[in-house]
C-alpha cells in the first residue's frame, strides 16, 4: 500500500468534528489549525453549516474535491459505515482514533475484523483503531488528538517516532520537544488492524526527511515483515532502535490485553534485534536520546573514548561505565601529550581522562585550546566531553567551545553535564547543536555504545558475504515417507537419518527388532555400546528407563535389554515399542546443545548453548532465525557466558569451533526447509572434541507439528 496520501496528506477530512475543543474531533482541528497545516481541511458533520470559518459538509460523498486521508473519530459501533462510506467516496486512506475493538477481548476483535475486510476491498491503508493519530512535524500535518500538541510549536529533525501505545508516545514527545530533539514525523499505531509498525518503518526507509527511526513496541504481528524490513534498513545505513515493553511473562500479558498486539518470548525479540541490527534499548530516556545521537550521523571507527573533563570524579564514572561496556579508555600519542603539556604547563599529568581542573577558572581559553588538541588525537575514535559545575554566561561560553571544537572533527562527540538549571544556558545551546547532550553518564555511555556496536556491524556487513547454508529443501523430499503423517514424535533412529543427510554427524547404530538382532549388532559395531529404546511415545529415554550406557559383554546386553523392555512397558503399558537402538559408546566431549522451536511471530528459531545445567537452569543460550548465515553462526558460539568453556580452560584446548559453525549452519537449513513439518528439534546432548577433532550427535528428538499432513 502507498502511504504517501496518509503520511504527507493535500487534503484531509475530519469526520465527526465537534465544536468542543475538548473533544477528539474539536481537538483535531484546533491543532491542524494551530500548527499550521497547510492542505485542504474539509469537516463533515451534518449537525452544522460551518466551524471557525470552515465549511461543514453533510457527508464524505458531498465533499467537492478528492481526499488523502479521512480522519475519524465517531463512537466505534459508526466506524465500519464511516470507513465504507470513505471507501466508496475514493478517499485515499484514513486515521481511526475510536476505541472499542481488538482491545476489549473477542467481539472487539470481530468489530476489528470488518475493518480490515473494508481496507482490503477499496485498497485503503487504515492507521489505527485506537489511536491518538499521526503527525507531520516537516509538513505540519498534526493530524492528532494528544495533549503534547499543546504546544506553540513543533520542532522538526530527523528522527521518525513510531508508538504502539498512544498515550506513552504523546508524553515521550512532550519530553522530546522540551530538550528541542527534533521529530519528522509520529504514528500512534494503536490496534493496528491493517497498518502495523513494520509498515510505517518501511515507509520511512524511504523519507528523505528521517535519517532514524525509533519505535515503542509492545509486539510484531508478522515478523518476516518486521524482518524484511530490519534488513533493508540495515543495507540502507539507516538505523531502528526500539523499545520493545512486555520483557516479562507478566509485562508480555499486560502489552497484549493492552492493544490486542501479540507479544512473544523476550528471549526471541532480543535475538532478531541482534540478527538485524536493530538497536535495543531498555529505558524510554535512552529511547530518545541514543536516536537523537545517531540523528547527528557520526559514528566512530572503533571503540576507543577521549574523555575530557572539569571534574576528575566525572572521568572516573565515565570510564568505569566504557570498560564494563567493551570500550577502551586508550593512552593518549605523545604527541598530543606534548601539544597539550605545552598548551597547559600547569598540568600534573596529562592522560586519558584529561582533566582540565579547576584551572579553567583562571584560564577559560584553557578549555578550547585543550580540546582543540584533545579531539585530533589519532589513538580516539570518539570523545566525550564532562561538564560539572559552570553557570549563567559562563556555561554559555563553555558550551560554545565543545560546539565549535565539535565541528573541527568527523568523529562522535558527546557531552554529559552533571549540573542542573544554573548549567540552563549552556545546556540549551548545545541542545540545539549536533553534540549530543546527556544529563547522566550511564544514558552517554550507553549511547556511545550503541554507537559503537552499530559502526561495528555495518563495517563487519560491507567486509563478508555472510552466505548462508545452500538449501536442501529438494533432498528434504524424500523423507516424506519416515514422517508420521500427524502430529508426533519422530524415533530417534529416523530423526539421525535426516541429521546425517543434512552433513550433521552422528553415532553409529543399528535398530534391532529382538535380543539376537541386538547381539549380533553390538559384536559388529564391538563393544561397550549403548542400548535405547526406540517408540514414538517415549520422548525422553532417561525418564522411562528405555536408556543403558557401557554394556561390556553379551550377558550386560541380555539384562539391559530385558530390564529396558520392562521399565518401558510399565512407564507407559501403550507404548509401541519399535525395537532397540544398538549404538556405538563415543569418547567424551565438551556436551553442547542445538534446538529449534517454530516462534509464532518470526516463524523457525535455532538455539545453542552448553548442554545439562548451563541450558536448564542457567538459561545460558543463544538464538537466530533459520536459515543464519556464518557470521550468524561465530555470534551465537561467542554470545554464550559458557564460551570461555570452550575455548579451553585449566589445560583443557579449544573445541573444533569450525565443526560446530558448519553443523549449526547445516541445522538451521534443516529447520528452515521443515520449519512447516517440526514444532520442535533438539540435538542433545551433542558432545564436540578438540580443535579438527569434530563433533558427534549422541541423541535427538524431532516432534511433528500437529497440523502437518505428510
Amino acid at each position: 500500500m502507498d502511504l504517501t496520501p496518509l503520511m504527507n496528506p493535500g487534503a484531509i477530512a475530519l469526520i465527526g468534528v465537534s465544536k468542543d475543543p475538548s473533544r477528539i474531533g474539536g481537538r483535531v482541528l484546533k491543532y491542524l489549525r494551530s500548527h499550521g497545516y497547510a492542505g485542504k481541511i474539509f469537516l463533515v458533520n451534518p449537525k452544522y453549516e460551518e466551524l471557525e470559518g470552515i465549511r461543514c459538509y453533510a457527508s464524505l460523498a458531498s465533499i467537492p474535491s478528492p481526499v488523502d486521508v479521512a480522519l475519524i473519530g465517531v463512537p466505534e459501533q459508526a466506524v465500519p459505515s464511516v470507513l465504507e462510506e470513505a471507501g466508496r467516496a475514493k478517499v485515499k486512506s484514513a486515521i481511526i482514533y475510536s476505541a472499542g475493538f481488538s482491545e476489549l477481548g473477542a467481539g472487539g476483535q470481530v468489530k476489528q475484523g470488518r475493518i480490515k475486510e473494508i481496507s482490503k476491498q477499496y485498497g485503503m491503508p487504515v492507521c489505527g483503531p485506537n489511536c491518538v493519530g499521526i503527525v507531520g512535524f516537516q509538513n505540519k500535518a498534526a493530524m492528532s488528538f494528544s495533549q503534547f500538541l499543546d504546544v506553540p510549536k513543533l520542532i522538526p529533525g530527523h528522527i521518525a517516532f513510531i508508538s504502539q501505545s498512544g498515550a506513552l508516545g504523546g508524553a515521550i514527545l512532550n519530553r522530546i520537544q522540551d530538550i528541542h530533539i527534533g521529530i519528522s514525523s509520529f504514528v500512534s499505531t494503536g490496534n493496528e488492524a491493517v497498518l502495523e509498525a513494520s509498515d510505517f518503518m518501511e515507509y520511512f526507509l524511504d523519507d528523505p526527511n528521517t535519517s532514524v527511526i525509533m519505535a515503542l513496541m509492545e509486539g510484531v504481528r508478522d515478523g518476516r515483515k518486521f524482518m524484511q524490513v530490519a534488513q533493508r534498513a540495515r543495507e540502507k545505513g539507516k538505523p531502528i532502535i526500539v523499545l520493545k515493553v512486555g520483557r516479562t511473562e507478566t509485562g508480555s500479558q499486560a502489552a497484549s490485553s493492552h492493544t490486542g498486539s501479540m507479544t512473544g518470548s523476550d528471549a526471541v525479540y532480543e535475538a532478531i534485534f541482534r540478527q538485524y541490527g536493530v538497536i535495543r534499548v531498555r529505558e524510554i530516556e535512552d529511547l530518545y536520546l541514543t536516536a537523537s545521537a545517531f540523528s547527528k550521523e557520526r559514528f566512530p571507527r572503533g571503540n576507543r573514548v577521549g574523555i575530557l573533563t572539569t571534574t576528575g570524579g566525572g572521568g572516573v564514572i565515565l570510564t568505569d561505565q566504557l570498560i564494563e561496556m567493551g570500550m577502551t579508555v586508550p593512552d593518549l600519542t605523545p604527541e598530543t601529550m606534548s601539544n597539550l603539556a605545552a598548551a597547559a604547563p600547569s598540568f600534573g599529568i596529562v592522560k586519558n581522562p584529561l582533566d582540565l581542573t579547576a584551572q579553567v577558572i583562571n584560564d577559560p581559553l584553557l578549555f578550547p585550546r585543550s580540546m582543540e588538541i584533545f579531539v585530533k588525537d589519532e589513538n580516539l575514535d570518539a570523545v566525550i566531553v564532562s561538564i560539572a559545575m559552570v553557570a549563567g554566561g559562563k556555561s554559555k561560553e563553555r558550551a560554545s567551545y565543545i560546539v565549535e571544537t565539535a565541528k573541527l572533527t568527523e568523529k562522535p562527540v558527546l557531552s554529559w553535564w552533571a549540573a542542573g538549571s544554573l548549567s540552563k544556558p549552556g545546556t540549551e545551546l548545545i541542545q540545539e547543536s549536533d553534540v549530543p547532550l546527556f544529563a547522566s553518564p550511564e544514558r552517554c555511555a550507553r549511547a556511545l555504545d550503541s554507537l559503537v556496536k552499530y559502526s561495528a556491524r555495518l563495517k563487519a556487513d560491507k567486509e563478508t558475504t555472510g552466505a548462508a547454508a545452500p538449501s536442501l529443501k529438494k533432498k528434504s523430499l524424500q523423507f516424506n515417507e519416515i514422517l508420521p503423517s500427524s502430529g508426533g514424535v519422530l524415533t530417534e533412529d529416523k530423526g539421525k537419518e535426516i541429521l546425517s543427510a543434512y552433513g550433521i554427524p552422528v553415532t553409529r547404530e543399528t535398530l534391532s527388532r529382538d535380543f539376537e538382532q541386538a547381539k549380533a549388532n553390538a559384536q559388529r559395531i564391538g563393544f561397550p555400546v549403548a542400548l535405547k529404546v526406540v517408540s514414538p511415545q517415549v520422548k525422553h529415554k532417561t525418564e522411562a528407563g528405555g536408556l543403558t550406557l557401557n554394556i561390556r559383554d553379551e550377558a550386560q546386553l541380555l539384562a539391559a535389554y530385558e530390564r529396558i523392555m520392562l521399565n518401558v512397558s510399565t512407564y507407559d503399558p501403550n507404548a509401541q515399542i519399535q525395537g532397540l537402538l544398538v549404538q556405538e559408546m563415543v569418547a567424551p566431549g565438551k556436551e553442547i546443545i542445538f534446538g529449534a522451536k517454530h516462534d509464532p511471530q518470526f516463524g523457525p528459531m535455532v538455539m545453542f548453548g552448553l548442554g545439562g545445567v548451563h541450558v536448564e537452569v542457567m538459561k545460558d543460550f543463544s538464538l537466530r532465525h533459520a536459515p543464519m548465515t556464518e557470521k550468524d553462526a561465530w555470534e551465537m558460539i561467542r554470545e554464550i557466558k559458557g564460551y570461555k568453556l570452550l575455548e579451553g580452560v585449566r589445560g583443557d584446548k579449544p573445541v573444533d569451533f569450525q565443526a560446530i559453525v558448519n553443523s549449526l549452519l547445516a541445522f538451521s537449513q534443516l529447520v528452515s526447509d521443515f520449519e512447516n513439518v517440526f514444532s520442535e528439534i533438539d540435538i542433545n546432548p551433542l558432545l564436540v572434541y578438540e580443535h579438527s577433532k569434530g563433533l558427534k550427535a549422541v541423541d535427538c528428538l524431532f516432534i511433528t507439528n500437529p497440523n502437518h499432513n505428510g
